[in-house]
């Protein structure tokens, strides 16, 4: 190791793209990174990720230090006998990991020799730096120099992308504006086609009783019910049947089922022009409207590292998908927002679910905004009432931003203010 190469200390942790922001940011050809795994990290696998992550980005020089167990004692012996940290020329600490004993502990192992310690901020897109000793005031930089995108932070958690249809949308030209959502007269035409269908078509068909409760509460109707399958089949009233209790509920249970599958292949073949795909339009209208508002405003466009479109995400070598992604937008802090986009209505416990499995697969600190559409002006539609009753409901979610996709020119919050109110409060100190 080089006498002015620089080693990075980092912790493993359940949240390991904290960890990585800060090393990527400051990492010099030549310099080392010091990877502590606890047995609990050990156990959970935390630094796999991570460390693929790390070699990526063209960092090979990763030592990782495992521990027998999560003592922040051992973590203190560790780095007080480390030849690596004796031979560095400066050492980092980066304090997103571990426990916060384990990181104390590292802390004071390092005491005599620690030159900086290295914190990413969760609530502003900032590297937070602190000199040791102490002196002066703490160092608060915009990321500028990382590379860190959307497929490492699901890596760090041992998730992917599912190649496809996926599309990063910024950096890049903003689209030209949609119709909907910017021409009233086709946006309202688009929402009654929808909603005269929808209120057209024949109810799903649901089936009242389970075959065991219909036949307690008809006895009768479960003997005609016989009698009309053995009339059917060509057959006497007195001819006796094996397992005749199963034949019937099979053919009680495969009556519904044909239901069932008429009323889904009639969606099916009703063409576009008769239903109208407003939610694939209206994706497009705000991935278009939150992309052109984005290249007008520096202040924020410097916090965005990426914005994606139509990802779907997995498990590493799973084929199963975890979670669908309308319109992604990666923080240069790691922080990944998801706009969630309901053209008409959400279920919350839908939503709650969404979160979660986005949590799992990028960070706790994950967070969703449901954009809907709130249209004043078009009052007198039935659609439009309907839909400001949701958006209504949607506000009371507390733990979900609320966007409102607004026509241009319309008076009130406009979709740009809510996108700018949501996002301010990651923007750098004093900006």
């Amino acid at each position: 190791m080089s006498q002015n190469a620089t080693l990075f200390v980092a912790l493993s942790t359940g949240q390991n793209i904290a960890n990585l922001l800060p090393i990527l940011e400051l990492f010099e050809p030549g310099d080392r990174v010091l990877w502590i795994e606890s047995a609990t990290a050990q156990r959970l696998g935390w630094s796999i990720g991570p460390c693929e992550v790390l070699r990526r980005h063209g960092i090979d020089e990763v030592e990782i230090a495992r521990l027998a167990d999560d003592d922040p004692g051992s973590c203190y012996r560790l780095l007080s006998e480390s030849d690596s940290v004796r031979a560095a020329g400066a050492v980092r600490l980066v304090s997103n990991g571990g426990t916060k004993p384990q990181m104390l502990a590292a802390f004071q192992a390092l005491s005599g020799r620690l030159t900086e310690l290295l914190y990413n901020h969760d609530r502003q897109c900032v590297l937070e730096r602190y000199p040791h000793p102490p002196q002066g005031t703490v160092s608060r930089v915009p990321y500028g120099r990382h590379r860190i995108d959307l497929m490492d932070v699901l890596a760090c958690n041992r998730m992917e992308i599912v190649p496809g249809k996926e599309e990063c949308v910024w950096p890049g030209e903003p689209p030209a504006l949609p119709d909907y959502g910017k021409d009233p007269f086709y946006t309202k035409d688009r929402h009654a086609r929808i909603w005269q269908w929808v209120h057209d078509r024949p109810p799903r068909p649901e089936k009242a009783f389970t075959y065991e409760k219909a036949s307690q509460l008809a006895p009768e109707q479960k003997q005609r019910l016989r009698n009309n399958i053995l009339e059917g089949c060509g057959l006497p009233a007195d001819t006796t049947i094996k397992s005749e209790k199963g034949m019937l509920a099979r053919v009680y249970n495969s009556a519904h089922k044909l239901d069932l599958e008429a009323w889904e292949q009639q969606a099916k073949r009703v063409s576009t022009e008769e239903a109208p795909n407003v939610g694939r339009e209206f994706e497009d209208a705000v991935a278009a409207r939150l992309l052109v508002w984005l290249a007008k405003q520096p202040l924020f466009s410097q916090i965005v590292q990426s914005v994606w479109r139509n990802v779907s995400v997995r498990r590493q070598g799973s084929r199963e998908d975890a979670a669908e992604l309308d319109i992604a937008l990666l923080l240069k802090n790691g922080l990944l927002l998801h706009f969630e986009c309901k053209s008409f209505d959400a279920a919350l416990k839908d939503m709650d679910a969404r979160l979660a499995v986005l949590q799992r697969s990028a960070s706790q600190l994950a967070r969703i905004a449901i954009c809907i559409p709130s249209y004043s002006g078009l009052d007198n539609a039935p659609w439009c009432n309907e839909l400001s009753q949701n958006v209504k409901k949607i506000s009371g979610w507390k733990q979900f931003e609320k966007i409102e996709f607004t026509l241009p020119g319309q008076p009130g919050t406009s979709f740009e203010d809510s996108i700018e109110a949501w996002l301010r409060r990651w923007l750098p100190p004093d900006e």
